[in-house]
């Protein structure tokens, strides 16, 4: 059809136009749409054989790089056995050197739990005997904390503190926050050590310091409310050290 529409139009240039006075004839429209056949058909074979040129070069550079990987492969296992047969221990049957790495991370390990349990250790020792001036000012204290540190964005469009962009907000209030981490930056560390001062400190004010009987009454009541806080504030300390980055400083 497309070049039914070209014969057409050389027609009625050669019928309409002055160039019928200088000889165009029949034979000579048919000449030039022979060469334009033959130039497309020589454009596609060209297009082809370049198309399959690329796929050829594709697939020679994808053949020769897994070779190169298997070869490097063959050679590194090669270069394994060899180490694991000169390093093997007869006594056991395993190379000396996998031997030695268990036994480095193994220890490794033991000293990051220990390191870790003496962190919550030093953490809980003065937790159940400390006192505070009042209530209300430890409560005070940790307002300041969440004010500065863990507003919400509720509480910072009502007007109660400024948001602070840190990704903590009410970190200090939600167990979701520090403790759905794997590992805790020295931030999300503090964050939970902020949510277990909010849901179990209970130290006591130090007005029951005193010898009277309502003041050991108080007292002996405190001290009952204070050991079942410290058995929570254990578990959740224990939780924040075991995702902590462990910092082998020794005893």
């Amino acid at each position: 059809m497309k070049y039914q529409r070209w014969i057409v139009a050389l027609c009625l240039v050669a019928a309409c136009s002055p160039a019928a006075a200088v000889g165009l004839s029949w034979e000579s429209v048919l000449t030039f749409v022979k060469t334009l056949k033959d130039e497309a058909s020589a454009w596609a074979v060209t297009t082809r054989q370049t198309a399959v040129a690329a796929q050829q070069q594709n697939d020679s550079r994808l053949r020769s790089e897994a070779m190169l990987a298997s070869a490097i492969g063959a050679i590194e296992m090669a270069d394994r056995v060899g180490q694991a047969i000169a390093a093997v221990d007869p006594a056991v049957g395993q190379p000396q050197t996998i031997l030695c790495e268990a036994q480095t991370q193994g220890q490794l390990r033991v000293e990051a739990l220990g390191q870790r349990d003496r962190d919550a250790a030093r953490l809980m020792q003065s937790f159940a005997s400390s006192r505070v001036a009042s209530q209300a000012q430890a409560d005070q204290a940790q307002l300041a904390q969440r004010q500065d540190t863990y507003c919400t964005v509720s509480e910072a469009r009502a007007g109660a503190c400024k948001l602070t962009a840190n990704g903590m907000q009410g970190w200090d209030s939600n167990y979701a926050g520090a403790f759905s981490q794997r590992t805790l930056s020295p931030e999300g560390e503090l964050a939970g050590y902020a949510y277990t001062a909010t849901l179990t400190d209970t130290r006591a004010s130090a007005a029951i310091d005193c010898t009277s009987a309502a003041c050991m009454s108080a007292a002996s009541g405190q001290m009952r409310v204070a050991a079942m806080s410290a058995m929570a504030a254990n578990s959740l300390i224990g939780q924040v050290t075991d995702r902590r980055v462990p910092v082998l400083t020794g005893q």
